[in-house]
């Protein structure tokens, strides 16, 4: 299934989304290094299901959305903008790596008025893994890079050497023995080929730990109000799938949490083992009474 292309809007910005299929709402957020294609696997298999799956474009990576402001509480406040231009909700949010995090802070930001279930891909709650950084230093030296994106200058040298060799290595770490399909990552590496590019994607990282941050990490560390579901790659090189696993505090998913590992899949799993990330996610809504058909009149 061709995906249809439209345009949505941040701050009277045009921003580039891809659609799939006609029914509920399921709103998917790409994360870094990435693009909307990314969902390619997921929306005809949404779409087959009655739902209708879209995945707009994050600020930085289209030239139209080079916007200074990328903290994590605006990005959540963008998405609640887009489930109103696509006809309000409540909706589910499908969300990976930064777009987990930014589904998360939606969630929390717009309540089970506006989300009314979260499945995210590749980053546990920040709020668990925090404490969970106690029992699994090694973590820390998976998360590394992130002190390296502090610098603009260094993030974009080191990403940018060669051709973009720095993201390459990136998905090659973190989705170890995987071969990403050329359409996915020769769009990405042609998407972040300029230096403003760079600039503008790992400005999530410096942004996140600089002053005006606060309201970002209130969202970031808050509770869930509507049930969530995790699914993480156990050979994931960016996310540790124990460190994950001791992530999972139930006290930030009082609506409830669950919790499902992927053999044989690194970070990039919706990509990697798309047909058991479709299953997952699509079997876990039907047992929430969240299928397509119980929100669209059918029997």
């Amino acid at each position: 299934m061709e995906a249809e292309r439209l345009t949505l809007s941040i701050e009277g910005n045009d921003c580039p989304a891809l659609s799939w299929g006609e029914g509920p709402l399921v709103l998917a957020l790409h994360g870094f290094p990435d693009l909307p294609l990314t969902w390619r696997h997921q929306g005809p298999a949404f779409a087959k299901a009655g739902y209708r799956l879209v995945a707009p474009t994050l600020r930085g990576y289209a030239p139209s959305l080079r916007l200074p402001d990328v903290r994590v509480a605006t990005l959540a406040r963008d998405t609640l903008s887009q489930l109103e231009q696509l006809g309000g909700g409540p909706a589910v949010i499908l969300g990976h790596d930064w777009g987990a995090v930014i589904a998360t802070a939606a969630a929390s930001l717009g309540g089970p008025a506006r989300v009314r279930a979260l499945v995210t891909l590749a980053v546990p709650h920040l709020g668990g893994a925090l404490g969970a950084l106690l029992h699994h230093p090694a973590q820390l030296l998976r998360s590394a890079y992130m002190l390296r994106f502090q610098r603009e200058a260094a993030a974009r040298a080191w990403l940018g050497a060669g051709d973009l060799d720095g993201v390459r290595a990136l998905w090659a770490r973190w989705s170890p023995g995987y071969t990403p399909e050329p359409e996915a990552l020769d769009a990405v590496l042609d998407a972040l080929r300029s230096p403003e590019a760079l600039t503008a994607t790992t400005a999530y990282y410096r942004q996140a730990v600089r002053p005006g941050a606060g309201e970002s990490w209130r969202l970031m560390l808050g509770q869930v109000p509507c049930p969530a579901l995790l699914l993480m790659g156990e050979d994931d090189g960016c996310i540790g799938w124990d460190f994950a696993r001791r992530s999972a505090k139930p006290e930030y998913f009082p609506a409830g949490l669950t919790v499902t590992g992927l053999a044989n899949a690194g970070h990039f799993a919706h990509q990697e083992r798309p047909d058991e990330v479709n299953t997952a996610a699509l079997a876990w809504l039907q047992r929430l009474g969240q299928s397509a058909h119980s929100h669209s009149g059918e029997p």
